[in-house]
């Protein structure tokens, strides 16, 4: 174990029946075991009975589902049996619940779930765990949100003598862990707070490739805050999760984050493009004339390592004649230039965007493979993808008069869309989204 697991499994065990201790938040890494010990720390408490009823809560039910599931494993390899009725069927060992026959109770809730009253029989939560209850996707609406769940349906249900202990990584700067650890949160005011602590602490890393031509952040020199996420792992973590987010998820690096996230620096202009795979021409479609935003049809294409070749870069402040017209002749000549070309097309929510889409691809069949997709969630989130990709050093221009057009467009970007165009870079995470990342993947939970 690190130190800071050892500090932990010291609160666990300072736990008893009726003992009250001050509200704490452990900061972790992801990837530093930070559910695991919650999830072991649980049944250990079970086992002794040194707090009789465990509220899990997580920012959904299905994430705090999957931590009750993990604790009850840890009870039935500790010997625990679930209580039975009169009729000896179980009375409580469900996806949500678990009520053992010697008296220790957990039950899962997500802040998405309605709040109501939280008792089990006599028993109500004398310790209650906050495991990711911040999500990426948090908007400072939704964090206000479960702020309101927390603080005025879940800690007033406590028992008298109730333990409060958060685990969470910052992932936001507006979450509820990021408000309690700069002092904006008005709750718990009395917790103590350990950490944020990194998983590397002074990480120096420089710009490398892997034998197949990829970027990538090379780990150059620093220590390791605890042996199970070794430098060997955390740059196994770099390559398979993308540097920005091993930066957010494991080093905390958040404050600032939602500005600008792209490092255009790293978006490379290229002579000659290889031979390439696959082709994508990604439309984003304003359809007015002379002002406001842009139509833009940017086409790239995908290497055999899977590197990243924006070709072409075509549109301007266009009517819906003028934008229909273009689009038409783009395809043609795509198809006599390239053969195979899928042509992407995003479409508004609505009605009127389903019109004009089913309008387009009865317009572009003839040219190409078209697909349609609506938009959903914000551009962020559409282009988290693509923005590791390049800020990995994975995307390349063909040398042409665009490129300073574009460069500056992905420079300027910001997540919180506080930008004046995002037309070129809608269609560059199109692009990523069709060849590379199809959007509609499920994601995977890591349980550390």
């Amino acid at each position: 174990m690190g130190e800071r697991h050892k500090r932990l499994w010291e609160w666990f065990e300072s736990l008893e029946e009726g003992k009250t201790l001050a509200p704490r938040l452990e900061v972790w890494p992801r990837g530093g075991a930070k559910s695991s010990t919650g999830e072991l720390g649980t049944a250990y408490v079970g086992s002794k009975l040194s707090r009789r009823f465990v509220l899990y809560l997580c920012g959904t039910q299905d994430r705090a589902d999957e931590h009750v599931q993990a604790i009850s494993g840890h009870l039935e390899r500790l010997g625990h049996s679930p209580l039975l009725n009169k009729q000896g069927n179980s009375k409580g060992w469900r996806r949500n619940q678990l009520r053992t026959a010697h008296g220790f109770n957990v039950a899962a809730l997500g802040l998405d779930t309605a709040v109501r009253g939280i008792k089990l029989d006599q028993f109500r939560p004398d310790l209650i765990i906050l495991d990711d209850v911040d999500s990426r996707e948090d908007t400072p609406e939704k964090t206000a949100k479960k702020e309101r769940a927390i603080t005025e349906g879940i800690l007033p249900a406590g028992a008298a003598a109730t333990a409060i202990l958060f685990l969470q990584n910052l992932i936001i700067e507006d979450g509820i862990v990021a408000r309690m650890v700069d002092g904006r949160a008005e709750y718990l005011r009395n917790a103590d707070i350990l950490g944020p602590e990194p998983a590397i602490r002074n990480l120096v890393t420089e710009d490398d490739r892997l034998e197949n031509g990829r970027g990538y952040k090379r780990i150059v020199s620093g220590e390791p805050t605890w042996a199970g996420q070794s430098l060997e792992i955390c740059q196994r973590q770099i390559i398979d999760w993308g540097w920005t987010a091993f930066k957010r998820e494991s080093q905390h690096e958040v404050y600032g984050a939602d500005g600008y996230f792209f490092d255009a620096s790293r978006l490379l202009e290229v002579d000659d493009v290889p031979r390439l795979n696959k082709r994508c021409r990604a439309w984003d479609l304003a359809g007015t004339e002379g002002g406001g935003d842009y139509t833009r049809g940017t086409l790239g294409g995908t290497s055999a390592n899977q590197n990243l070749y924006i070709e072409d870069l075509v549109g301007g402040q266009l009517g819906s004649d003028r934008a229909r017209a273009l689009m038409v002749a783009t395809a043609k000549a795509d198809q006599e230039k390239y053969g195979s070309v899928i042509i992407r097309i995003t479409q508004d929510p609505g009605q009127a965007g389903a019109d004009q889409a089913q309008q387009l691809e009865r317009l572009l069949k003839p040219y190409g493979t078209v697909v349609v997709k609506t938009a959903t969630g914000s551009k962020a989130v559409r282009a988290r993808g693509f923005a590791d990709h390049l800020n990995s050093g994975n995307v390349f221009m063909r040398r042409a008069e665009w490129n300073h057009t574009m460069r500056e467009e992905v420079r300027k970007f910001r997540e919180d869309e506080q930008h004046d165009f995002d037309d070129i870079v809608d269609t560059l995470s199109d692009i990523y989204n069709t060849l590379i990342t199809p959007q509609g993947v499920r994601q995977v939970r890591l349980n550390y």
